[in-house]
């Protein structure tokens, strides 16, 4: 057992996680980190690696069962010693038709559904995905729930292997139109999923309980014959657990607002309890987003964790009602975003994971009172208490950090196994809460000084600028883009820049006319979360634990935050218009109302203050049904193309050019420019470097639209990326860009203070008058330090690109737009496109979003410098890790450590 740590013991940790080779644990001085808000993270008690994204922990005599989720397209179940979180083997499964072994030390024994023959090679279930759930029966049978592969698996210990014993099939079932979501969410034109997400065992180990989540239904199996029975239930079925001496199963209903509860025996619903306000079809307001349940030994009460609410409901389940609730907030009136998703009752005590506030909190269960908040790696999703022991697996554990070997954000993050001893909490629990608070920021006395900080910032800004114009783009890095800005010296890494100023040179003129923010971060992984974090100053729990399942292809909508097509060849599945005005076109179309945070959008907070605004081409809310109110309608571009890779940026500004013509300047101005985020080697589409000088010109023109109107001089305008999940940063892979410029900034300002998204809607929302919408923009800077003494009101320049748009070699389609320009000469050997089934994948428009980053990030680099420039930056990273004094191994994750 290690007892002292560093960053190369941690990344030794990492990648020794990766291959279930042993995996030290600490007894004293965990690692320490810092998020991209700024928040700090430092897990008390023993902690050890796991792979990416842990969403369940189960404690099964002497091991702690695993089981991850994350973004690859391989998940596993791994096995822990509960004494010292050594590794004891485990599973890896992996959805593809062909399979694959899985890493050294990760054995199974695969068996023939219903049987126990050995069938396949030991280390991989093969044609297999897993989801979130995991439970463990009386005779130590672990059931672990498939997701998209629409079954539950029975595995069992053997020496130091796990052997599947069986897998359960479980079908879609229907249900009523009545109920939200109205259709089946997922591609009407493949077959419809179960989707088990969830699952308990029953008295005496001899039926298995499984939620549905796109079935709207559980089903109970019986563990021997095999035969289900399946009972229609609420609306995105999450969590199922036994309450009231297991007489009754109880249900917690994501996309509803309470729970649903079933006579166990005579299995059939007894009826649902709100434990959020009661909602209709029209109602406009986010949901509770019902998630975690955990009964309490000895009496009918099960608690519910309305993640959505920061607060810990209990409903009687014999009399049908809630009949208690317990506030989560970490200080007395905070805005959302605790997100408590995972619960546990022993001892007296309520135990609950906050996956926003990386804590878990204890409740006294008589009083109600706090007794301690436990601080915990990012984004705890599971616990268990057993033995005096506090068990807890965080998702993304201590972040991430360079991304030098080109590794993707979304898949190279690894979880943390952390175990705490309660014997040790009246001892430590004031200590651990002040710690818990403090790295968050949520101290009395840090909340003092920031108020009193934002306070001054907002006077000068209420007294200076009366209009904000927000551009958000895609997907970029800082090094990636600002890498050889000599502005920014030590912050920018060239060899690592893809994008320069060839490219882009209104940014670089941006960054020497206005203030650059080198130090600043994307609070997201992906593009789903990141339009979250701009607009909400968070992202719910439902896109935090949905948004891997799209990103490796396993069954579930894209980007679930945005209304979309499920029936891909609909007539109007690729019409850029269709989300706002012609629906029906999409065929089968997706309602993102379940994803919505707690106090929705910026949108919707200017618009119940009457702050004039307009918004082009970011998401707005919409009601149970998906209908956009007509007051929040009024504010939308609603001829802004949404988005299309065959819609050039330039296109989509003259529109907005066209409307401030016609219009006065709004306060808050929100523009979407997404070509940046290219379209890699597709055919006949333009080519990466055309599609970002194309953006970069398109930004340019916009704002000097506004610099022309004579709102100018009172103006402020914010440009940053949406996320950084395409390129490589020397700093962190979270680090993007951002730019302040207008008549009021200073120019040439290197910004050196650690900031995010979060800081830059903090400004907005003082600049507007309004209030924060979470605990994170709550407690973010409102910026100051960046303003002239005398405003430079001279209109903006434009600067043309510097090279012809060129497209993507390929056959074109009859109708393509892009059919006449030039075909660009694409650098180096194009035969590795032949040698290597990686490069030669191609992009198209309805497939971009699925590509992974590091797959975009070859893409790019190949069809803009070529093979001989990719190979040099990959020599660089290999200096550079060394430099360091970094394992090469421990940069090298996700996809990258199975090359």
């Amino acid at each position: 057992m290690q007892t002292k740590t560093g960053a190369g013991l941690w990344h030794r940790v990492l990648a020794a996680a990766l291959t279930l080779a042993p995996v030290p644990a600490w007894a004293a001085d965990p690692p320490q980190a810092v998020l991209p808000s700024g928040r700090v993270l430092a897990p008390v008690g023993d902690v050890a690696a796991t792979p990416n994204f842990p969403t369940q922990v189960v404690a099964s005599g002497d091991v702690l069962a695993v089981l991850d989720g994350g973004a690859n397209k391989a998940q596993s179940l791994r096995l822990y010693a509960a004494g010292d979180l050594a590794p004891q083997g485990g599973i890896a499964t992996l959805k593809t038709k062909e399979g694959r072994r899985a890493a050294p030390g990760a054995t199974v024994a695969q068996g023939k559904p219903g049987a126990a023959e050995d069938e396949g090679d030991a280390g991989t279930i093969k044609g297999q995905s897993l989801f979130q759930g995991l439970a463990a029966g009386p005779d130590g049978t672990l059931y672990a729930t498939g997701g998209d592969s629409d079954d539950l698996l029975a595995l069992r210990r053997q020496g130091g292997t796990l052997r599947l014993v069986r897998r359960y099939a479980l079908q879609w079932q229907p249900f009523p139109r009545s109920q939200y979501p109205y259709q089946y969410a997922g591609n009407w034109q493949q077959p419809r999923h179960f989707y088990p997400d969830s699952v308990v065992i029953g008295p005496r180990g001899r039926h298995a309980y499984v939620s549905g989540m796109l079935s709207n239904s559980v089903a109970r199996i019986d563990l021997q014959s095999g035969a289900t029975a399946y009972l229609h239930a609420g609306s995105y079925p999450y969590a199922v657990a036994l309450a009231d001496g297991a007489r009754r199963l109880v249900v917690s209903d994501w996309g509803g607002n309470g729970v649903t509860v079933i006579d166990r025996a005579a299995w059939k619903v007894l009826g649902e309890v709100p434990t959020g306000p009661v909602l209709g079809p029209r109602s406009a307001g986010a949901g509770a987003h019902p998630t975690a349940l955990a009964a309490q030994p000895g009496t009918p009460l099960v608690w519910v964790a309305d993640a959505n609410l920061d607060r810990i409901v209990a409903v009687d389940t014999r009399s049908l009602k809630a009949v208690r609730s317990i506030d989560d907030a970490p200080y007395p009136g905070a805005p959302p975003g605790s997100y408590p998703d995972a619960l546990a009752v022993a001892n007296g005590r309520l135990f609950v994971a906050n996956a926003g506030n990386d804590d878990v909190a204890i409740y006294d269960l008589k009083t109600g009172r706090r007794v301690a908040l436990v601080p915990t790696g990012w984004y705890p999703t599971s616990l268990a208490v057993q033995n005096d022991a506090l068990d807890v697996v965080s998702a993304k554990g201590m972040g991430s950090g360079p991304n030098v070997h080109h590794q993707w954000v979304g898949d190279f993050m690894h979880g943390l196994l952390q175990r705490v001893d309660l014997r040790e909490l009246p001892a430590h629990a004031a200590a651990w809460t002040r710690q818990a608070l403090d790295h968050n920021g949520f101290g009395a006395a840090q909340r003092r000084v920031l108020a009193a900080a934002n306070a001054r910032a907002t006077a000068w800004l209420h007294g200076h600028i009366r209009h904000v114009v927000f551009i958000l783009r895609e997907n970029k890095t800082f090094d990636e883009a600002l890498g050889k800005y000599p502005g920014a010296g030590p912050w920018a890494d060239p060899k690592l820049d893809l994008y320069g100023p060839r490219e882009l040179p209104n940014l670089y003129t941006m960054a020497e006319h206005g203030a650059l923010f080198v130090h600043f971060y994307a609070d997201g992984e992906v593009t789903s979360q990141g339009h979250q974090w701009t607009t909400a100053g968070s992202d719910s729990d439902v896109v935090q634990r949905t948004w891997p399942l799209y990103y490796s292809d396993r069954g579930y909508i894209a980007n679930s935050g945005w209304t979309q097509s499920l029936a891909p060849d609909a007539r109007g599945a690729r019409n850029p218009h269709a989300i706002y005005q012609s629906l029906s076109a999409l065929g089968h179309w997706s309602n993102p109302w379940i994803t919505y945070p707690a106090r929705l959008f910026l949108f919707n907070d200017l618009l119940a203050h009457h702050v004039s605004f307009e918004d082009f081409g970011e998401f707005a809310s919409r009601n149970r049904i998906g209908d956009i109110s007509p007051a929040l309608r009024q504010h939308l571009a609603v001829d802004y193309p949404a988005w299309d890779r065959l819609v050039l940026d330039t296109d989509r500004a003259a529109i907005a050019q066209e409307w401030l013509r016609a219009h006065p300047l709004p306060r808050v101005l929100y523009i979407w420019l997404p070509d940046d985020h290219t379209a890699g080697r597709a055919p006949c589409l333009p080519s990466p470097d055309s599609y970002v000088a194309n953006n970069d010109l398109a930004t340019a023109q916009v704002i000097h639209a506004v610099s022309r109107l004579p709102q100018w001089k009172h103006t402020l305008v914010l440009l940053t990326e949406d996320d950084a999940q395409s390129g490589a940063d020397h700093i962190d892979a979270h680090r993007t860009f951002a730019v302040a410029a207008g008549p009021w900034v200073k120019p040439g300002m290197l910004v050196t203070r650690h900031l995010s998204q979060v800081d830059l809607l903090r400004t907005i929302e003082a600049v507007a008058g309004i209030a924060p919408m979470s605990q994170w923009d709550a407690n973010a800077h409102v910026l100051d330090g960046i303003w002239r003494v005398h405003p430079d009101a001279a209109q903006t320049q434009v600067l043309p690109m510097e090279f012809a748009l060129q497209r993507n070699p390929g056959t074109c389609p009859a109708d393509s737009p892009f059919a006449a320009m030039p075909v660009a000469q694409v650098p180096g050997d194009m035969r590795l496109a032949a040698q290597s089934p990686e490069a030669a994948r191609r992009y198209t428009p309805t497939e971009l979003l699925k590509i992974s980053g590091p797959e975009q990030m070859r893409q790019v680099w190949l069809a803009t410098k070529g093979p001989q420039a990719y190979a040099a930056m990959l020599a660089h990273v290999q200096a550079l890790a060394a430099r360091q004094h970094r394992p090469v191994s421990s940069l090298i994750a996700g996809k990258d450590a199975d090359d």
